[in-house]
């Protein structure tokens, strides 16, 4: 559930890794009906994406399940077990772009997503977004926690994952 926001977060950054503490990709779930926010601490993005030439673009992303932040330790160290994200057999979670393609209101991304073993194709709407000097690339999507066998069916955990993903655009031509 987290890792699938983490991943989302992970597709946007150019040529370059960029480190976790410049990109923000939080994840929110229902759990018990509240809704539970976390973070992963560590990202590697490498980016090479040029509005001019989209054919040429693409975008790569990998999460280190580990690195997975609710802000309880005990919830974390649950998350990392078989039922959730299984980190000793699936210790990272991947995106892989296949296509970007301008829309009215930015860019759609899609991609291979690969989460606990299980790849599938997903598109993230994304935009370009001026925050004082800074170029950020902005995303958000849901996905539903099931599509990648992340915590099982659950009476209390909602399905459906919300993913926010807000990454430095390295290259300020931009």
């Amino acid at each position: 559930m987290r890792l699938i926001t983490s991943t989302l977060l992970l597709l946007l950054c150019l040529n370059l890794s960029v480190r976790a503490q410049e990109a923000e990709i939080s994840f929110k779930i229902k759990n018990a009906g509240v809704f539970v926010d976390g973070t992963f601490d560590s990202i590697q993005v490498v980016q090479n994406f040029n509005p001019d030439d989209l054919s040429r673009s693409s975008f790569q992303a990998k999460i280190p399940v580990s690195t997975v932040f609710t802000g309880i330790k005990a919830r974390d160290r649950h998350l990392l077990k078989a039922k959730y994200f299984d980190v000793e057999n699936h210790p990272e979670i991947t995106f892989n772009s296949t296509s970007i393609n301008k829309v009215e209101e930015g860019y759609q991304l899609t991609g291979d997503l690969t989460i606990k073993g299980e790849t599938k194709s997903i598109m993230l709407d994304f935009k370009l977004e001026k925050e004082g000097l800074s170029t950020y690339y902005f995303g958000y999507l849901e996905l539903d926690r099931r599509d990648y066998g992340v915590g099982k069916n659950h009476l209390i955990l909602g399905d459906i994952v919300r993913i926010t993903i807000q990454v430095p655009v390295q290259n300020q031509g931009i």
